[in-house]
C-alpha cells in the first residue's frame, strides 16, 4: 500500500515508483481503501481518548479488535477473492495459498483464454494409507514402537490420478453404485456429474489439492477468499523480514464505518460493568454498518442487469 494520496502528485499516481505507467505497482487505484493503522489511530483518537466511549483502552487491544474485523468483513463483504494459476505438476497436485480460507472457483484456461470450470470429486479422497506386512497385519515404526507406518500416499489417490479421463468411460453402473466415470455418460444422470472438465478434491489436512488426470499439465487458476491478514503468521506480527506488514491491511471505504463498529462492539464488550443498553446499540450499529457495506460493495448496476435478464424469456427445454 503506497503512502496517503493526498501527498502524492498526479505524475506520481500515474507514473509509480519506477516512472513508467500502468506497471500494476499497486497506486493506481488505491484511494478507494484506507490503511489498517490509519484506521486504529482514528478508534484511538476519536473513542479512546478522556470522556470518551472506550477512555482508556488500550492500542494492543484495538489493535487485536480492528484485525479480527478485518478477518470477519473479508468473508462475505469485502472484495477479498483472490486467484492463484499454476500449471499442474505431473504430480497432479498444488498447495494451497498460505493466506487461504475457502475457496469460490477452480478453473483451468482453454487456448481461448476462457476459464473452463472443474467440479469438485465428492466421491474420493486422500486417505491415510497405513502399512502392512505379508500377513495383512499393521506394521510399526521400530524407532517409535506406538506409532503405526503410513505411506507417503493412498491407492485410493493414486487410482484417481491414473485415470487420464474419468469423464470418458463406457462401463455401466447401476443407480445403487453412481461413480465419477458415469458423469455425462446415463440417461437421466445428475448435472454435478456432467463435466467434461476434470474435478479435483481438496486435501486440508495436508493443504494440497488433488486433480484427476485429464488436468495435467493444464493451466489452473484458484479463486479463493483470504482473510485480509495472510501476512500476520505469528503472534508476535514478524513475517520474514518484512516490517510493519500492518500497513499492507486495508480496508475499503465503503466498508470503513463497519470495521469501526466491529472494533467498538468487541472493545465494550470486554469491559466490565459496561452499560447493558450501550452494548446492545452498538450490537444493532454493527449490524447496520455491516449491511450498508455489502451493498455499497456489491456493485450493483442496473445496466447489466437488465442485458441478463433479457434472456430469462427465453423457453428452457427439459
Amino acid at each position: 500500500m503506497p503512502n496517503n494520496l493526498i501527498t502524492l502528485t498526479h505524475k506520481q499516481y500515474y507514473e509509480g515508483t519506477d516512472n513508467s505507467q500502468l506497471t500494476g505497482d499497486g497506486v493506481q487505484g488505491s484511494y478507494q481503501f484506507i490503511k489498517m493503522t490509519d484506521l486504529i489511530n482514528d478508534i484511538m483518537a476519536t473513542y479512546c481518548q478522556l470522556d470518551k466511549m472506550l477512555e482508556g483502552t488500550r492500542l494492543s487491544d484495538v489493535t487485536y479488535h480492528a484485525h479480527r474485523a478485518l478477518q470477519e468483513l473479508s468473508f462475505d463483504t469485502f472484495r477479498s477473492v483472490k486467484a492463484m494459476e499454476i500449471e499442474i505438476p505431473p504430480s497432479l497436485m498444488m498447495s494451497l495459498p498460505h493466506d487461504y480460507v475457502g475457496y469460490t472457483k477452480v478453473t483451468w484456461i482453454d487456448e481461448s483464454g476462457l476459464q473452463r470450470t472443474l467440479y469438485p470429486a465428492i466421491l474420493t479422497s486422500n486417505p491415510d494409507a497405513y502399512l502392512q506386512d505379508s500377513n495383512d497385519n499393521l506394521t510399526f515404526d521400530t524407532n517409535a514402537p506406538n506409532d503405526s507406518l503410513l505411506a507417503a500416499d493412498s491407492n485410493t489417490w493414486g487410482k484417481y490420478k491414473a485415470a487420464t479421463d474419468v469423464n470418458n468411460s463406457t462401463e455401466k453402473y447401476d443407480d445403487s453404485d453412481l461413480l465419477e466415470s458415469t458423469r455425462g455418460r446415463q440417461y437421466g444422470s445428475e448435472p454435478r456429474h456432467m463435466n467434461q472438465n476434470g474435478s479435483f478434491y481438496i486435501d486440508y489436512r495436508r493443504g494440497r489439492i488433488h486433480f484427476s488426470g485429464n488436468c495435467a499439465g493444464k493451466t489452473v487458476t484458484l479463486h479463493y477468499i483470504s482473510d485480509g491478514v495472510g501476512k500476520l503468521q505469528s503472534h508476535t506480527g514478524a513475517y520474514e523480514d518484512t516490517a510493519n506488514v500492518q500497513d499492507d491491511f486495508i480496508v475499503h471505504k465503503f466498508a470503513q464505518e463497519a470495521c469501526i463498529k466491529h472494533v467498538l462492539y468487541a472493545c465494550m464488550q470486554g469491559r466490565k460493568n459496561v452499560d447493558y443498553n450501550m452494548l446492545q446499540m452498538l450490537k444493532k450499529e454493527k449490524f447496520a454498518e455491516t449491511r450498508k457495506a455489502k451493498i455499497r460493495l456489491s456493485n450493483i448496476k442496473i445496466e447489466e442487469i437488465t442485458q441478463i435478464l433479457r434472456g430469462k424469456s427465453k423457453w428452457i427445454k427439459h
